[in-house]
Parts: C-alpha cells; sequence; structure tokens
C-alpha cells in the first residue's frame, strides 16, 4: 500500500554541523517589523558514533539560537559538550580507551562508564535577581546543566554528583540520575524546583532476568534458533508465544523481584521521590514525598513536568517509560525473533490515566513530618488521577481559595517511548517500513489527542470541574505548546487565558503492527481502530491550535499542508496581552527544515514569514525558550569534570585517570 501523506524527509536530515551568525534565507513573505529578541530551540542530534542505532531521543544536544530582528535572523548552533560528551569523544576514538566506549541501546546510551547525560529536550531561562538572565537546560534521564545565553557552551551541572541519588549504576562514572525535563523556575520568587527520583526493583524486574538468561545463550544456539523460527513462520510463533508470556507475566514479576534483590542490590536502588529546590548559588535542598497514609510516593513511568503555584507545587506522572525500563527495551539487535520476543515480555502500554502530586509550599520551610534516617526533610502530599494519559501541562499560577487550574494537552494511546525497528511491519499493510524511518518514534496515533482544563482542590485532592475538547481531525498527537510569559524570563500570568498547542497529525508509516496491537484494547477510546485503519491513505493534518483555556474552545486554528509537520513554537511578545506576539517554530517539510512565522493574533491567515538554509538541517526539534536580550553567563557556580568524576576514573585504570587528566579535565578547570 502507498501511504499518504508521507512523513516529511527533513526530518530525516538531522546534521552535527556547528553554527556561528548563519543568515537565514526569507523563503516566503516578509519580517514583521517588530521582530525582536533571541528564540532558543534543541534537539537531538545523532552520537559521536555516526553508525549508532536507537531511538530518536539517542543524540547530543543541539543547541540553536535565532537572533529575531526586522533586517534578517541569523542562526548560532552548537553541541551541548558537557563532562560525559567528551568522555564519549575520548572513549570513541582512542583505541586504547576501547573498552570504555559508549554503546547506544534502548533510548540511551551506556557502558562501563555508566549513562549519557544528552541534555537536549528542554530549556529554562532562571532570573536570579543578579546579573544576566541564565539558561539551564534538561533531560529526562540526567541532572539538568546550564549553558551560556551567549556562546551556548556548556557551564556547569545544577548540582554536584553527591546532591543527586541515582535511579542505578550509583558507582559508575556517570550514573543514571532521573529528573524531570520541565523544571518549574519560579521568576516570583526566584526559585527553582525540579525532581530526583528513582523507581527500584520492581520498575526492571521484568526486564533485567530475561536479559540475564539470554545474554548466556551461546551464539550458535541463538543463530539456530532464529533459523528454526523462520522456517516454521516467525509470525506464528511469535503471536503464539506472545499470549503464552503475557499469560506468565505476573508470575515472571515475583521471580524477577527475587532475581534483582538476590544478585543485584548495587545495581538499582530502592525507589525515592524527591522534590529539589534550588536558589542559584547554594546547594539543592531535597525533600522526600509523602502520601496522607504514610507511604512514600513512588514513580511508576516517569515525571517529564512539574509546575508551581503561588501556594503548590504540582508534579504531574507521565505516560512516558524511560530509564532502565526502555534501555533494556531493545536487547538484542542482531537476533530478529528473540528480539522480537523480549521485547514483548518487557513492553507494557502507558497507564491510561494521568497522576498529580500537589505540595503545600508553606510546608517547605516548615515540615510537619519527621526527616528520613538520613535527615532528608519529609513533606506531605495529596494525589489526584485523572482518566487520559498526559506528557504536558501547565498550571494557572494564582490558585484562589487552595482551588489549582491545570491545563492538560492528552495524547492517548499514544506511546512516546517506542520507535521503530528494523523488523517492524506497518499496521495499514503488514509490510516492511522504509529503512530511513528506523529509530523515528512509532506515534501513528492509535486515538484522538484532547485538550483538558481541570480545576483541583488542593486541600482534598479532588477535581471541582473538569472539561476537554477535541477535534476528530486536527487534534492527533498533541505534542508542544506556547504561550504568553511560557520559557521566558518573564513571571508567569496569574492565568493562562490562552494556550498555543501543536499536533503532529497522522502520518500513516509511523503506526506499526506492534504498536497498533499494544493499544488495540485501549480503554478510553474514541475513534475505533476500524476508524484508524482506514486512514492509511489520507492521514490527519499537523496542526497549530490556539485554545481559549476560559472557554475551553479552539480560538484559531491553522492547519498545516499535507504532508508538512509542526515542530516546537515558541511565543515572542510585542505587547503585554495573550496574543500580542508571534509564535516562531521550526516546521518540516519534505525538502527542507523552516522556521515560520506567525500572528499569534490571527493562525488561520498562515505563515507570515518563512525562512530557511541548504547549511541548517536538524531534525525532531524539541522545547524552546525566549530571552529579550542575550548575555554572557558571569556567575561564579561551577562544577568541574575534575572534582565530579577524577575519583571514579582514577578507580577504573591508570591508562583512564591519566588520559582524562590530560585531555578532559583541562576542557573543564
Amino acid at each position: 500500500m502507498d501511504l499518504k501523506p508521507r512523513l516529511p524527509r527533513a526530518m530525516l536530515q538531522t546534521e552535527r554541523t556547528e553554527h556561528v551568525d548563519l543568515q537565514l534565507d526569507v523563503i516566503d513573505g516578509a519580517l514583521p517589523n517588530d521582530l525582536a529578541g533571541h528564540v532558543y530551540i534543541v534537539a537531538p542530534a545523532k552520537t559521536v558514533v555516526p553508525s549508532s542505532q536507537g531511538a530518536i531521543f539517542v543524540g547530543d544536544g543541539m543547541l540553536s539560537r535565532f537572533d529575531l530582528d526586522p533586517s534578517g535572523v541569523q542562526l548560532t548552533a552548537q553541541l551541548v559538550k558537557g563532562h560525559d560528551f567528551m568522555a564519549d569523544v575520548l572513549t570513541a576514538t582512542d583505541p586504547a580507551l576501547a573498552e570504555l566506549r559508549f554503546a547506544s541501546t534502548g533510548i540511551a546510551r551506556l557502558g562501563l562508564l555508566g549513562a549519557r547525560n544528552f541534555s537536549n529536550t528542554a530549556l529554562v531561562p532562571m532570573d536570579f535577581g543578579a546579573g544576566p538572565t541564565r539558561m539551564g537546560l534538561t533531560y529526562d534521564a540526567g541532572r539538568p546543566i546550564e549553558v551560556d545565553p551567549e556562546t551556548l557552551a556548556y557551564a556547569t551541572p545544577i548540582g554536584r554528583r553527591a546532591e543527586w541519588d541515582p535511579e542505578a549504576l550509583p558507582n559508575a562514572v556517570f550514573p543514571l540520575v532521573l529528573s524531570p525535563a520541565h523544571p518549574f523556575f519560579d521568576a516570583h520568587t526566584k526559585e527553582l524546583f525540579t525532581l530526583n527520583y528513582g523507581r527500584g526493583v520492581m520498575n526492571f524486574a521484568r526486564t533485567i532476568p530475561l536479559l540475564a538468561v539470554l545474554s548466556e545463550l551461546p551464539r550458535h544456539v541463538v543463530f539456530r534458533l532464529d533459523k528454526l523460527a523462520t522456517v516454521f513462520g516467525v509470525d506464528r510463533a511469535y503471536h503464539w508465544l506472545l499470549v503464552k508470556l503475557r499469560e506468565a507475566a505476573v508470575a515472571l514479576d515475583v521471580v524477577a523481584e527475587d532475581f534483582v534483590v538476590d544478585h543485584l542490590p548495587d545495581f538499582v536502588p530502592d525507589s525515592f521521590t524527591n522534590l529539589v529546590r534550588w536558589d542559584g548559588s547554594g546547594a539543592l535542598e531535597q525533600f522526600r514525598i509523602m502520601l496522607p497514609d504514610g507511604r512514600e510516593v513512588h514513580i511508576d513511568q516517569s515525571v517529564h513536568q512539574i509546575a508551581a503555584t503561588k501556594n503548590h507545587i504540582v508534579i504531574q506522572e507521565t505516560g512516558f517509560k524511560i530509564g532502565l525500563q526502555s534501555v533494556f527495551n531493545d536487547p538484542l539487535p542482531n537476533t530478529d525473533i528473540f528480539e522480537r520476543l523480549a521485547r514483548y515480555l518487557v513492553t507494557r502500554p502507558q497507564e491510561p490515566y494521568t497522576v498529580f502530586y500537589i505540595i503545600d509550599r508553606a510546608e517547605l520551610d516548615n515540615p510537619v513530618l519527621e526527616p528520613t534516617a538520613h535527615g532528608i526533610r519529609r513533606i506531605a502530599c495529596r494525589r489526584l488521577q485523572i482518566p487520559l494519559e498526559a506528557d504536558h501541562f501547565l498550571a494557572d499560577y494564582d490558585d484562589p481559595n487552595g482551588q489549582i487550574t491545570l491545563h492538560v494537552g492528552h495524547s492517548p494511546a499514544t506511546d512516546l517511548s517506542e520507535w521503530i525497528r528494523p523488523y517492524d511491519v506497518s499496521a495499514y499493510d503488514k509490510e516492511p517500513l522504509d529503512s530511513a524511518l528506523y529509530g523515528l518514534l512509532a506515534v501513528g496515533a492509535m486515538d484522538v489527542g484532547r485538550f483538558g482544563r481541570y480545576v483541583v482542590d488542593a486541600e482534598t485532592g479532588e477535581v471541582v470541574s473538569s472539561r476537554t475538547i477535541s477535534d476528530e481531525e486536527t487534534s492527533w498527537a498533541v505534542a508542544l505548546y506556547a504561550g504568553q510569559s511560557i520559557n521566558t524570563p518573564n513571571p508567569q500570568p496569574d492565568a493562562i487565558e490562552q494556550i498555543y498547542w501543536c499536533t503532529e497529525g497522522v502520518f500513516p508509516e509511523l503506526l506499526t503492527e506492534f504498536v497498533k496491537d499494544l493499544y488495540a484494547d485501549y480503554e478510553h477510546r474514541m475513534i475505533s481502530v476500524g476508524s484508524i485503519l482506514s486512514m492509511g491513505l489520507t492521514g490527519r493534518p499537523s496542526a497549530i491550535h490556539r485554545i481559549d483555556t476560559r472557554e475551553m474552545t479552539f480560538a484559531d486554528t491553522y492547519v498545516l499542508p499535507e504532508g508538512v509537520m509542526a515542530g516546537s513554537v515558541q511565543f515572542v511578545p510585542r505587547g503585554t496581552g495573550p496574543t500580542d506576539g508571534y509564535l516562531v517554530g521550526t516546521m518540516f517539510t519534505d525538502a527542507q527544515t523552516e522556521l515560520w512565522i506567525f500572528d499569534a493574533a490571527d493562525l488561520a491567515q498562515g505563515p507570515l514569514t518563512k525562512l530557511a538554509s541548504p547549511s541548517w538541517k536538524i531534525g525532531f526539534s524539541l522545547h524552546t525558550a525566549w530571552l529579550p536580550t542575550k548575555a554572557a553567563r558571569t556567575h561564579p557556580y561551577a562544577i568541574t569534570a575534575r572534582e565530579e568524576i577524577a575519583e571514579p576514573v582514577a578507580r577504573l585504570s591508570s591508562l583512564a585517570a591519566a588520559r582524562f587528566e590530560a585531555d578532559l579535565y583541562p576542557l573543564f578547570d
């Protein structure tokens, strides 16, 4: 079947080319005469080893800054070169350090040195009140860092190694740390809030024993079993074993937990969930989060985003499976049948609901609970659960009478932790997929997206009122967002009146048979599986919506042309109102990546300006920020590689210690 529309191939053209003041060409329209400031966009940009295979998230952060002016737009782009980045480069290029090299596995990059922190997901402007605005940069499986807003150079990790508890690999040079890609900087109080969490034994119990067994199989046995399965019909054996494995899943979980506890006590620490507060210069403050019944909060999937209101902190558990649970989602890439079976064994659909945890800010300075045995202050929370999973949300800053207003982008049955493998087949015609798509997110959404507004009683954790809206044509795969004062140094307004949401649409090439089967029985379904499978020749368009949050209506919409997909968007103010500005962002066509500029008050008229350059090739851009002016980072807070990793490196070998001393530490001293 000739699936249409085709995914724009510009998304596949990511290059690691850096730029300084590259002039973008106006290819359509004209630049507004009051365009100003600097838009920052970050994107994964592959790894130092060009042949690396794996999910699209497996890529070093490429940080881009677009300097906006009526006379032209200039691009500066730099790879984010942190401590682990330089260790990756050093080990990949030095044969003597070959045993320390990283390898891409699942949605991570691991090795004897530990786990890479790609710093490729989101940006956090931070105005602590002294000196120029600082810029944080984040990744869901790593500590947040700071970069220089002017040069885009790596500056420092936020928080020392000892201030973060790892999810796994605690004794490695680079432990695996989980922290949300969207911390919240409160410009009113000059505080950064984030999370440090780990999910403990049970999250990996389903995975590690399987790997232990499969890793012991002799290669000739694997080869013969692959051949045997092929002769008798992979698909028949594959689906029969799938049913049997699902039936055995509960028993396996128990056995697996015992295995991890008995044999890998130092590999996966106990689960924990700590709120983190930082003032920009001192040590991190950590607070252990407790449920009303006295149990600690345990995160089952991940936390991608948190928010702060005047009186509360809100934490969202996200429908995105990250960490070792997904690291080992691709354990045996060279053995077709075993890798397919392993994938079915360890993969679970995301939970069909969203959980929020609500914390009183006043309790941070006056906790009423006893601290942990290690002296970490305990704080109480309320747990709230709503139907439908979500990746992103925003909260009004004002919370009158203890009522919190949450704005949620729901992506039902749209799994960001699944990606296209070489053995995947199309859900539409069961044919192999274009090899150019390997590694892309398998987000041929299995239900239509929705936009929600929820008013919550912070004291009881109950929903006071709720409303969701959807459009069956244009709200598929709800993705990135923008709005007044969002991702800028400006304080967030008391109420978010207008939110811009990008939807990615339905590109049939991205829906695999595996993902279709994984979500075929989705419980909150609006669009039938049969209707989704009828979209193979039509798809659904990508769009940009402006949602009026008071009326919960689609106030303005631009539907992108067929075969074009929206990427990152950022609101650029020109006045003081919630639509008084421009929407600037990346759009992907089949030929190239382009920067489009919209009038934020009139999306429907289409872009005012389109810009591009043959030298600029970046795919799958993620989150954004805007600064009115750029200035070099001047704050003295800095953590060097030498103080961070010299001790664990020295434990590896004298050769490694000598090479890091000569070629890595001086870069960060």
